[in-house]
């Protein structure tokens, strides 16, 4: 029996949103790369009032103090090529192509592991879901070999 997959389409939709911010991180890492980290930290949670004096913000302006040219290049063009791994999972999942399931079960499942770590090392809520969301992708796919055939 071959019915149409509900879950699919958010597996999707969860790729092309890492996809998409894992995009805008690594333009804006690479755009940015001359210009004072912290200067611009300040400045963004300004522009968005984010509470500044709160301690998510202190790590990410003690994160930009200890960035280089050097490493700032590297982590937007990481950022860059993590995306294109995510969009070409999403595209493939889209066009139901067979290769996308195992493509997305090996890459999603190889990075779980860096995720318990994380998790291990400092407890955050977001980081409890987006590891729930990965184990539960990977468990899908795994189970529904029928939604891929084609």
């Amino acid at each position: 029996m071959n019915r149409p997959s509900t879950v699919l389409p958010w597996i999707v939709a969860f790729k092309a949103f890492k996809a998409a911010a894992l995009t805008t991180v690594g333009i804006a890492l690479l755009v940015t790369r001359h210009a004072d980290p912290v200067g611009l930290a300040i400045r963004f949670g300004l522009m968005f009032h984010l509470p500044l004096a709160s301690k998510a913000f202190a790590r990410v302006v003690m994160l930009a103090s200890g960035l280089t040219v050097a490493r700032q290049v590297g982590l937007g063009i990481t950022a860059l090529a993590y995306a294109a791994l995510m969009a070409a999972e999403g595209i493939g999942l889209y066009l139901r192509r067979r290769w996308a399931r195992w493509f997305t079960i090996v890459a999603t499942g190889s990075v779980i592991p860096v995720e318990v770590y994380e998790i291990a090392r400092a407890m955050h809520a977001v980081r409890v879901l987006v590891l729930l969301a990965n184990v539960g992708v990977v468990l899908y796919l795994v189970r529904c070999r029928d939604i891929l055939a084609q």
